[in-house]
């Protein structure tokens, strides 16, 4: 039987010879089908590039290779080949930049956070440079769209309590809707409460670096303890008493009974306060209380 030996694609030739911190790395992270990889020259060319990052730009693989950032970013490529170029003179990497722009391939407006790292040879001088994609175009969209929501959630809940006040005001009976009225106000307040909760959350995935590229920073425990004594500004007055509660192990039925409401509205308070604080479980409050001397351990 002939033995065959295995076709080796120029772009494996390519990251096996990358040395410096990243170039092991490298293999590993062109498999990534969520992150963008490519390397670039100092000619801006692409030398190699993953699937990932090819279908961002609307284009295959094939495309890529050998083409100037111009010939696939268009009108945004002097933009990434200044931050390439920055990267080759200083051999300092780039991290965590925000790139808005409308690719000749796609229809719609993109964006991405992108870093870039220096890739050295074996006499150490910088030859090329390894770029780091992740495109949030989908949870820019999403951000867009629940903060219009959350405007027009504000918008009825003000005119709610505007018609409120006036039937409180005026003696005049609201036929027979008052408890209803007050009702509404607080349905549409906890959907404004969740809302921002969700936005928080979209905004911090939006800023959150790109994940494993900054060396020596740990962001593991970043729900423990939210920016100092910030996290006090978050939460009402009720909702400190339900994170005390909660911090005691009370179940939604006793702090109903202590803070004489309902369960429901307990409920309530409770996925408030952990979605304010972004706490994914009761024992990362708990955690989190302890830390911030809210209850003692």
């Amino acid at each position: 039987m002939e033995n065959v030996k295995p076709r080796v694609k120029s772009s494996d030739v390519l990251l096996s010879n990358a040395h410096g911190a990243m170039g092991p790395l490298l293999p590993a992270l062109f498999a990534s089908p969520v992150m963008g990889v490519a390397l670039l020259d100092g000619q801006f060319r692409f030398r190699a590039i993953n699937g990932a990052l090819a279908a961002m730009n609307g284009l295959p693989v094939s495309s890529h290779i050998g083409k100037k950032l111009r010939y696939v970013l268009g009108s945004s490529a002097p933009t990434v080949e200044s931050l390439v170029r920055q990267v080759l003179e200083t051999g300092e990497p780039i991290f965590n930049r925000d790139l808005t722009a409308k690719l000749p391939s796609r229809e719609e407006v993109g964006h991405w956070v992108e870093t870039y790292l220096p890739i050295r040879d074996l006499e150490n001088r910088v030859t090329q440079v390894a770029a780091f994609v992740v495109e949030l175009t989908g949870f820019k969209n999403f951000e867009v769209s629940l903060n219009h929501i959350m405007g027009n959630l504000l918008h009825v809940s003000a005119g709610l309590k505007t018609e409120l006040q006036f039937f409180a005001t005026s003696g005049h009976s609201s036929d027979g809707n008052t408890g209803l009225l007050p009702r509404a106000i607080e349905l549409i307040d906890d959907c404004i409460a969740y809302a921002r909760g969700v936005s928080g959350l979209s905004h911090r995935y939006i800023s959150a670096d790109v994940p494993g590229m900054q060396a020596g920073v740990n962001k593991a425990d970043t729900s423990i303890k939210i920016g100092g004594e910030h996290w006090r500004r978050r939460l009402s007055g009720r909702e400190h008493e339900v994170l005390k509660l909660l911090a005691d192990c009370k179940s939604n039925k006793e702090i109903a009974n202590e803070m004489n409401i309902s369960v429901r509205t307990a409920e309530t308070y409770r996925a408030r306060v952990m979605m304010k604080l972004e706490l994914p479980s009761i024992g990362h409050l708990v955690r989190f209380a302890v830390r911030n001397n809210i209850i003692k351990a």
